[in-house]
């Protein structure tokens, strides 16, 4: 009899995940994890889909019931237990730091670029900047460091780093020889006492977007409010795109400053991370701001919007030169990572004439 009913309760515990599917809400996406969508019978053409059972299959293992709740106790488990990481895109670290897997290239200096490559995006920057200022705008290019790149004491002994030149070594001999505006970050944020990216983000802190402001505006030359020196406070209310990715349903948060910020949204963005925001800051010195950036502009451009009457914040690539107006200011940010996106998303320059926009 027993037998029977531990058969039974195997069966049952086998049968929940999809059963529950039916009864529970869906699953829904964790952080940048891209969840397999329903399959469907048809294509859009009118065909039939032959790859509905390998789409189903795939829909179920990202969809089945309790599953955030399993992948985080199993991550769990194995970060205590072997101080590992389940989770593909997430490295786990000494103390609890979490670093981006795509980051490691990067990390162990493993060029992804080669040496004619590191000098065409050099070049393709130079030509945004040349572009820029014949239409009468400032044009500033920073590159923001990839966690590892500044604080690697707590990565995992076992990823060992090559004496050879990576990515970032192979262009920024290249933004000098070809008088790119370039304000360097690594050495800036390097010389910081304070640490000033997030223990489980990939990203840096506000008092670190704060500082980096700071910096970003003094290599401009423009007046700006100095938020490196203004008071804040620490909440403990942010929930790491790390720790998400690896603990889907954790309840841990990290504490981070908040500043008071004087700026207004044309449009209240649906979230940080939106194509375009744009802002308005009718005390600020400054006219009008460009900023290109990616998810490092998320913490960063507030502090930027609070100096310019006009801000717009852009993720789009190629990266929409042609919006660029005479007395503009023009920050183009790019994370270490993402720097070959320089070269897999060119602007087309050519295409455009700076008189068109010259008045």
């Amino acid at each position: 009899m027993k037998y029977k009913i531990f058969t039974a309760a195997f069966v049952l515990l086998c049968l929940l995940p999809s059963a529950g599917m039916l009864f529970l809400p869906p699953t829904e996406a964790a952080a940048n994890e891209r969840l397999s969508p329903k399959p469907v019978l048809q294509n859009e053409d009118g065909s039939w889909n032959t790859n509905v059972l390998s789409q189903l299959t795939d829909y179920i293992a990202d969809h089945f019931a309790l599953r955030q709740e399993m992948v985080t106790a199993n991550a769990a488990l194995q970060t205590t237990l072997l101080s590992t990481s389940p989770a593909e895109d997430v490295i786990y670290g000494k103390d609890g730091w979490l670093y981006y897997a795509e980051t490691l290239n990067d990390y162990q200096n493993h060029a992804t670029l080669t040496e004619e490559e590191a000098a065409q995006i050099a070049q393709t920057i130079a030509d945004m900047q040349a572009y820029c200022e014949a239409r009468g705008a400032t044009f500033l290019f920073t590159i923001a460091p990839n966690k590892n790149s500044l604080y690697p004491e707590n990565m995992p002994a076992r990823y060992l780093q090559s004496d050879s030149p990576g990515n970032y070594e192979l262009v920024a001999p290249y933004l000098k020889e070809y008088g790119v505006n370039y304000a360097d970050l690594f050495t800036f944020l390097s010389g910081q006492e304070e640490t000033l990216y997030l223990r489980t983000d990939s990203h840096w802190t506000n008092r670190g977007a704060a500082l980096a402001h700071d910096f970003l505006m003094e290599s401009l030359g423009l007046p700006y409010t100095a938020f490196g020196e203004a008071d804040y406070t620490t909440e403990e209310t942010h929930r790491g795109d790390l720790y998400e990715m690896l603990y889907p349903k954790g309840t841990e948060r990290e504490a981070q400053q908040q500043y008071d910020i004087d700026f207004s949204y044309v449009t209240p963005p649906r979230t940080a991370e939106d194509i375009l925001i744009q802002t308005t800051s009718e005390n600020a010195a400054n006219g009008r701001l460009i900023l290109c950036r990616d998810s490092f502009g998320n913490a960063l451009h507030p502090f930027l919007a609070a100096d310019f009457r006009e801000a717009v914040i852009t993720r789009q690539m190629p990266y929409p030169l042609e919006q660029v107006q005479a007395g503009d200011t023009v920050i183009v940010e790019i994370v270490e990572r993402n720097l070959a996106n320089i070269l897999k998303y060119p602007p087309e320059l050519g295409n455009l004439s700076a008189a068109d926009s010259v008045e």
